[in-house]
């Protein structure tokens, strides 16, 4: 398995970011476009269609601090969250004391990749601004995978992020090595890429997925 060799300093940054990270999905830090409100704008747009895409048991991978949780818990028999960053996960357990779910939610520090998972157990499964950090070749790892994962009715969700015009104007490459800065002034650097709607169905055809989108 060829794993992005800037693996290790985009889980350093997130885990570094853990207490800041949600102020992104609002248009906070870490944001350059001339419209930060298109992040308020596009969080509740998805925080709207989650609740119906989402239900059974679910598996949240590389779930962050949680920040889709809220929206979507109501309608899961039972919820793994798993992520390598113990900061991000200790944010993902304010949410599950807050709201009371204890009892049906199981968090997990690990590998995506490596976990040792219980096959075919999981109706759902979430990937938030994932796949976009991931090379060719994590990608084809990644959908096998799921696929193995998921029961035969399963599906999956992605939430990520689009190429845009915007992008163009900032100066942004649609896929390769970006800077990311904390609020303290660090630095880190990772892969990105981003993508369009021809991009999803061609992700389509590769990996004989059913694109709903």
């Amino acid at each position: 398995m060829n794993i992005n060799p800037n693996n290790q300093e985009l889980i350093e940054y997130y885990n570094e970011r853990a207490p800041e990270y949600e102020e992104f999905y609002w248009g906070g830090i870490g944001t350059r476009l001339h419209d930060p409100e298109l992040y308020t704008r596009e969080t509740l747009r998805i925080r709207h269609l989650l609740p119906g895409l989402v239900s059974g048991k679910c598996l949240d991978i590389a779930c962050g601090t949680g920040f889709w949780l809220p929206v979507y818990q109501q309608n899961c028999s039972s919820i793994t969250l798993i992520d390598q960053s113990e900061n991000v996960l200790a944010e993902c357990e304010k949410k599950i004391n807050l709201l009371g779910i204890k009892n049906k939610t199981e968090i997990v520090q690990n590998n995506l990749f490596t976990h040792d998972y219980v096959q075919n157990l999981y109706d759902c499964v979430i990937a938030g601004f994932l796949i976009s950090h991931f090379l060719d070749s994590e990608l084809e790892d990644f959908f096998h995978l799921v696929n193995n994962l998921l029961v035969s009715s399963g599906h999956l969700v992605i939430i990520d992020s689009i190429w845009n015009k915007k992008l163009v104007e900032i100066g942004r490459n649609k896929a390769g090595i970006i800077n990311r800065k904390l609020s303290d002034g660090r630095e880190y650097q990772m892969y990105k890429r981003y993508f369009e709607r021809d991009d999803i169905f061609q992700l389509s055809n590769e990996f004989d997925l059913e694109i709903n989108c």
